[in-house]
């Protein structure tokens, strides 16, 4: 057996060592069925979030409650000249 043969032996003997460690059809499909519920799942809880942060914001930073309303109505209205 000559250096080449040895070589492709060795080469052989490690790809079908490696061989039984590849995914499978069946552990990707389930694999992208993970990823997308974790997506799925982040999404909702950022949504959530965010509305709870703009709902506490909106109440801590709005209005206060007892500011009196300024209405256009409540100015005097100026009399009309009529000639």
């Amino acid at each position: 057996m000559d250096n080449y043969e040895a070589y492709q032996i060795e080469r052989l003997a490690k790809l079908e060592a490696i061989i039984p460690t590849l995914a499978t059809k069946a552990d990707m499909e389930a694999l992208r069925a993970d990823v997308a519920r974790w997506t799925l799942a982040t999404v909702i809880g950022l949504v959530v979030g965010f509305a709870g942060l703009f709902l506490v914001m909106g109440k801590l930073y709005g209005p206060p409650a007892s500011a009196p309303c300024v209405c256009a109505s409540a100015a005097p209205a100026a009399p009309q000249v009529t000639k």
